[in-house]
């Protein structure tokens, strides 16, 4: 028995080593090897002089974080040597929203010449400097027979939920931002943490919706406190914070307002304790984490609950927003976190919230069709209760008239409490 035990025992752990072999092969392998003629750039090749002959392509790859509203640009490039092929290709790194990816470049040579190749890494539309910088020199010799390429196709994504549905009892067009229900526009910075910013939106629009109260609640709390291993490079909803979970050193779950922790835009360390304020209900998906839900849904659910929280695919035409109806070019990999406030079936659009500041779109607003980018996946909302009902306001209980107090016609419109004192100082009292 004991014999066989062990065989048996051999057996299980030889396969266990061959499966993990499997996986580890699986999660480490090598990256595809460039095609023939595609010069592979990073970072690293900054300052790099490059000659490009007959098809050679250059294929740049720029770490990166759309989220942020950050982005490559192409600042300096000689047109008549050089071309960029379509525009920049996004690749994520990390399922997480607001996590980093890369931005990938193509450019031919076109005329015999030499040029430098600059970019810059900004916001497109801050006029401040840009965070980073990125220059090369190329030369390009023989072009001749030079064939013009494309980039490749983005992979396609989930289907687009029918735009055109509609639910009778809903108005054509809502936005909470007319019924007093949005608050300021904020700025995530170069962090990667919309996530933050898309899970206390929505509180913060329900607090003042449900209380008539104005609360700035404080974002770099789940970036710093949370215990997901989340933070500037991405995350995920973190509504349960502010409903049960506790991290170590906090007294209890719930909001912690902004001036009690202040945003940083950075990893900084929790130093727990804080003092926490409002919580939720519950909170729920419209349907899943991983799709978009029918728009006739997440109207319902905006229209019940208030703002809503969910992701978009951002790509550099939705960093260059800056205002009207934003239809695309769409791309499909959700890499951003937002809060949808409303819509108009007038113009087919979301009302969409961002977290780049009000410069950016409308006031830090974007008008985005039903469909386009993903806008809506896994969109959720929040259930809060109010403190307690607001308090009618009552007129003052009105001071009863003394008794032998004779009121005359010079007293009409005087107060009784005005009455009374000149009755007391006619009497001598006052």
């Amino acid at each position: 028995m004991k014999a066989r035990l062990i065989a048996v025992l051999l057996v299980a752990s030889t396969a266990m080593a061959l499966l993990g072999g499997i996986q580890h092969a699986t999660a480490s392998q090598s990256p595809t090897p460039p095609n023939p003629g595609e010069i592979q750039l990073n970072e690293r090749d900054a300052g790099r002089h490059v000659t490009l002959t007959g098809d050679d392509v250059i294929v740049l790859s720029l770490d990166s974080n759309l989220s942020t509203g950050y982005g490559w640009q192409v600042q300096e490039m000689n047109a008549r040597v050089l071309r960029q092929v379509g525009q920049a290709e996004w690749q994520p790194t990390s399922t997480l929203i607001g996590a980093p990816g890369k931005q990938v470049f193509r450019f031919v040579g076109i005329g015999a010449g030499q040029t430098t190749l600059s970019l810059v890494y900004r916001r497109p539309w801050e006029d401040a400097p840009a965070l980073e910088t990125f220059s090369i020199q190329v030369e390009v010799s023989d072009p001749t027979g030079r064939r013009l390429i494309s980039a490749p196709a983005p992979a396609a994504g989930p289907a687009v939920p029918d735009p055109v549905q509609t639910i009778d009892s809903l108005p054509s067009s809502f936005n909470w931002c007319n019924q007093g229900g949005c608050t300021t526009v904020k700025n995530q910075g170069s962090c990667g943490s919309c996530w933050a910013f898309g899970t206390v939106g929505p509180l913060e629009s329900a607090i003042l919706i449900n209380d008539g109260t104005t609360r700035d609640l404080s974002e770099q709390y789940l970036v710093s406190c949370n215990t997901d291993g989340w933070g500037c490079d991405g995350g995920w909803w973190a509504h349960d914070y502010h409903e049960w979970k506790i991290p170590p050193g906090e007294p209890a779950a719930g909001a912690v307002y902004e001036a009690d922790f202040p945003y940083t835009a950075a990893d900084d360390p929790c130093n727990a304790p804080h003092t926490h304020h409002e919580t939720i209900v519950n909170w729920e998906y419209v349907t899943n984490s991983s799709s978009v839900p029918p728009t006739a849904d997440i109207k319902q659910a905006i229209y019940d609950y208030g703002p809503v929280s969910a992701a978009v695919c951002v790509n550099t035409d939705f960093q260059n927003y800056d205002g009207g109806i934003f239809s695309g070019p769409s791309c499909t990999s959700v890499n951003h976190a937002i809060v949808l406030v409303g819509w108009d079936d007038s113009e087919g659009v979301w009302i969409l919230r961002n977290s780049w500041g009000p410069s950016w779109g409308e006031n830090g607003y974007m008008r985005i069709t039903y469909g386009t980018s993903q806008v809506g996946y896994s969109a959720n909302y929040v259930e809060y209760q109010a403190s307690g009902p607001t308090p009618t306001p009552q007129p003052p209980t009105p001071t009863p008239i003394p008794s032998g107090i004779l009121l005359v016609d010079d007293d009409a419109g005087k107060s009784y409490q005005t009455y009374y004192a000149n009755a007391l100082a006619a009497l001598g009292y006052a």
